[in-house]
């Protein structure tokens, strides 16, 4: 199936009560673990491309990354019968402008950084861009820190603010809102507990999809309990991250002279089927292509 616009498969999660499941990849091994996975559960699948994702990819160069997350996430969604949408993470305007133009079906912009009259003007020209070709943005109102490799975290935590997002969602006209309500970026154990009354609040105030990032951290239970109350997109990604790259340790462990990458990229792969097969059960969306 060629690359698709996930709009229908969240607007059917908030009315049936599912998440669509997004999921972060890094290399064209994961890539295919994801589409793989949704596959053998019949269900919808995000492809996910984080702005660190781009660099690494394109070898330093974000553009070239896109051309690469592009050409590979057309071909993994043409591999499989579900439906795929290709997402570009946490991005800048000149990212998202690019992505569109390289057949991306879902943008994510992030203009946290920009002061609010700023941040509200681009994301309504994004938005119209966007609109005018069916692909679908997101935006943020909040923002949710992150976990460095020495444990700290570091960036600003701001819970989102019920009435805030109210009206940004409003002026914005997104597709789907991204919220801080207490998660995480890059949390390797699952501990952190989400403010379920903040999401309630929220979800009482903005009718568009609301969406969870740096899910991994969070308790299966809070998770569960917010896809109840109303999140419709789920990201995940330091979660498939860990199962993929103790595999390759196992790998290497158990082979310690071989020198053929396939043979521990191969297991990482179907770790992260594995996985990703997990989550999209877990979220209510196996079954629902």
């Amino acid at each position: 199936m060629t690359l698709c616009s996930v709009k229908p498969w969240i607007q059917q999660a908030q009315r049936d009560g599912f998440a669509i499941g997004a999921f972060n990849a890094n290399t064209m091994e994961q890539m295919q673990a994801i589409v793989q996975a949704a596959q053998s559960e019949n269900a919808p699948v995000i492809l996910q491309i984080s702005h660190n994702a781009l660099t690494y990819m394109g070898s330093g160069s974000a553009l070239m990354g896109l051309r690469y997350a592009a050409a590979v996430g057309k071909v993994a969604a043409e591999s499989v019968a579900v439906p795929v949408a290709l997402h570009l993470d946490h991005a800048n305007e000149t990212e998202v402008l690019q992505a569109m133009s390289l057949g991306f079906t879902s943008v994510m912009f992030d203009g946290g950084d920009l002061p609010l009259e700023e941040n509200l003007a681009v994301t309504q020209k994004l938005r119209e861009i966007a609109h005018s070709a069916g692909i679908f943005i997101e935006a943020e109102v909040g923002a949710v820190p992150r976990i460095n490799v020495s444990g700290e975290v570091t960036g600003d935590t701001e819970l989102t603010d019920p009435d805030h997002a109210a009206a940004f969602a409003r002026a914005a006209g997104v597709d789907a809102l991204a919220i801080a309500i207490g998660s995480v970026h890059s949390v390797t154990e699952k501990q952190v507990l989400l403010d379920l009354e903040r999401l309630k609040a929220i979800r009482a105030v903005v009718d568009i999809p609301l969406v969870l990032h740096g899910s991994s951290g969070v308790t299966d239970s809070h998770i569960g309990e917010g896809i109840r109350l109303g999140l419709c997109k789920v990201n995940v990604a330091t979660q498939l991250n860990k199962g993929f790259t103790g595999m390759v340790r196992d790998k290497l462990a158990e082979s310690p002279a071989n020198v053929d990458p396939r043979r521990y990229l191969g297991p990482a792969r179907e770790a992260m089927i594995a996985g990703v097969r997990e989550r999209l059960r877990f979220f209510g969306a196996a079954g629902k292509a």
